[in-house]
């Protein structure tokens, strides 16, 4: 089939792309969360510094870091004002921004896999190239031995066959970019589609036609685990945007092919690793810090309601999965290992009216279903009890308590 020199591709390499992009932003979500604790540490250096009379030293890359995180950050500000947002809570927004110079290096690798890959099937012939060539050559086996077509199992080939060649396709296609391809919209899907296609086609024959599953089957083995690589290289579970944009794919790939589900293996493996990368995110991205009230002012007091915001913000992400991933793995992950876990013991550090606008924040991004009597989670009732105790905290006399009580009754309902 090949002429001459072959040329492959490294898929690592590719992926490499992705998973660096994911490695800035995550960067940056660490660096948010030290900052405060590198400013104590700074100011105690200085202190020591002038005691002993030396020049304190600057971290050049550390202060670059902080201007550049300062100016995304009031990026974000001005453009919540520019569209008249509703009242933002600091934390909730993703800082999905990189820089000229790493989107000039990821412009740099991109630009040569591409270049490579255009000389993948240099010296291969057309029919055995192209996705319409390979099906034109198994079409005219079809056509003139059916027989033979079916003793040799080539609906079950087919989908390797084609791999190589969709996959090439597909080589810079993920679902976290805005305006990217979309699959149903391509020309090898389309092919797919039309694959054996007759005029004179009954039901009765289409029924029978051993590749009637050939575009299903080609999803199972080629994009879903495509998507699984993407996600472990490219998801963060942090990021809104990107969560809504896997749970959408996954949505639409489970209403497009049935025959996802649980006796799929590349489907369960990947509904598998969503839920350990999750589980992964709560344990190494969540830090509420804890101080005692009279210390909670100031820097200090901002830094713990932006990681409390971040971590409502990685809840809402989770539970976005309810009803695609069982509600017993929802459940341990967002309400056993983060709300119960860190988002309650900071409620229940906050005073009466400050706890009262954090469960709100926890409430209003709970499934709805979870909060209608006889589908409470059992995980939940800790919430909502601590929901009760604040209630009965509150001085409906006063305006912000009166307030705050009525942000509760969501809640207060669902309590038994």
């Amino acid at each position: 089939f090949f002429k001459g020199k072959k040329h492959w591709l490294s898929l690592p390499d590719i992926l490499f792309i992705f998973l660096l992009k994911s490695n800035y932003t995550l960067k940056k979500d660490l660096d948010h969360c030290k900052l405060p604790l590198f400013t104590v540490v700074l100011c105690l250096y200085m202190f020591f510094c002038i005691l002993e009379n030396t020049t304190p030293k600057r971290d050049d890359q550390q202060v670059r870091r902080a201007a550049e995180r300062e100016g995304r950050r009031i990026r974000r500000l001005k453009a919540r004002e520019t569209k008249s947002l509703q009242k933002h809570a600091e934390g909730m927004s993703s800082d999905d921004e990189v820089t000229e110079m790493e989107l000039a290096m990821l412009r740099t690798q991109k630009e040569q896999i591409e270049k490579d890959a255009r000389y993948v099937f240099e010296d291969a012939l057309d029919e055995f190239s192209t996705v319409p060539g390979v099906l034109q050559r198994f079409d005219l086996w079809k056509r003139t031995d059916r027989d033979a077509y079916s003793e040799a199992y080539v609906h079950m080939c087919l989908p390797k066959a084609l791999g190589p060649l969709i996959r090439l396709r597909i080589l810079f296609w993920s679902p976290f970019i805005e305006g990217g391809l979309d699959l149903d919209e391509t020309r090898w899907n389309q092919q797919l589609l039309l694959y054996n296609i007759r005029d004179n086609e009954t039901e009765d024959l289409l029924r029978e036609d051993p590749d009637l599953e050939l575009v299903p089957k080609c999803v199972e083995k080629i994009i879903i685990p495509k998507l699984d690589q993407l996600m472990g290289a490219q998801w963060d579970p942090m990021s809104t945007s990107q969560s809504l944009a896997l749970v959408n794919v996954v949505t639409k790939l489970l209403q497009d092919y049935p025959t996802l589900g649980p006796n799929s293996k590349a489907f369960t493996l990947l509904i598998n690793n969503i839920a350990e990368k999750m589980r992964e995110a709560v344990d190494n991205d969540v830090f509420i810090p804890i101080y005692p009230r009279t210390i909670m002012d100031g820097r200090m007091s901002a830094f713990f309601q932006r990681q409390f915001a971040t971590s409502v913000k990685l809840l809402s992400n989770i539970v976005r999965w309810q009803g695609l991933l069982s509600d017993e793995v929802i459940c341990e992950i967002a309400l056993d290992s983060l709300l119960n876990r860190y988002l309650l013991m900071a409620i229940r550090l906050s005073d009466a009216t400050d706890a009262a606008v954090k469960c709100h924040m926890v409430g209003s991004v709970l499934p709805r279903v979870w909060l209608h009597s006889g589908h409470t989670p059992s995980q939940l009732m800790p919430l909502l009890n601590q929901t009760k105790t604040i209630a009965q905290q509150l001085d409906v006399n006063k305006p912000l308590s009166r307030d705050a009580l009525e942000k509760l009754s969501g809640l207060l309902k669902a309590a038994p």
